[in-house]
């Protein structure tokens, strides 16, 4: 009987593990990627969450500090911000004509939660100034061929 209902658990663990994949696939495939490594997730109208892709996150290391420039218009690449690792320090590059209008409060209190979930971790709010910048950006599968050179 033990027996039996521990296989039972593994198989419902892996359903969900299976599931849960099938989601972050769905979401990743609905992001749009920069060359500098920067992610946007769209919100409504021209409004979108703007965060760091998981290569970006791997190579700073633990991070500990985020510090974003807020309600400034912030041209296509140049820093809208800076984060902050154990190891290092780097400009967070806009991707395109942007404003940045909010902050994640999560990101204040626990940085660290860029390196367990990049994708699912929003570091800002912004508007983008036209729709048509965003096409100029790369989906998934052409951003994994830009970090695979």
């Amino acid at each position: 009987m033990l027996i039996k209902i521990i296989y039972n658990l593994a198989k419902l663990v892996t359903y969900q593990k299976k599931k849960l994949k099938a989601k972050l696939m769905r979401t990743i495939n609905e992001l749009k990627f920069s060359q500098d490594h920067v992610w946007l997730a769209h919100i409504e109208s021209n409004k979108y969450h703007l965060g760091i892709t998981d290569f970006a996150q791997d190579l700073l290391g633990d991070i500990v500090f985020v510090d974003i420039k807020l309600n400034v218009a912030i041209p296509p690449n140049s820093p809208l911000g800076i984060i902050e690792s154990v190891k290092t320090a780097s400009d967070i590059v806009s991707p395109a004509n942007i404003k940045v209008i909010g902050l994640n409060p999560l990101i204040e209190k626990s940085p660290e939660t860029i390196n367990d979930k990049p994708y699912e971790t929003w570091i800002c709010e912004i508007t983008l100034d036209s729709d048509v910048e965003i096409d100029n950006l790369l989906n998934y599968e052409h951003y994994l061929d830009l970090i695979k050179e």
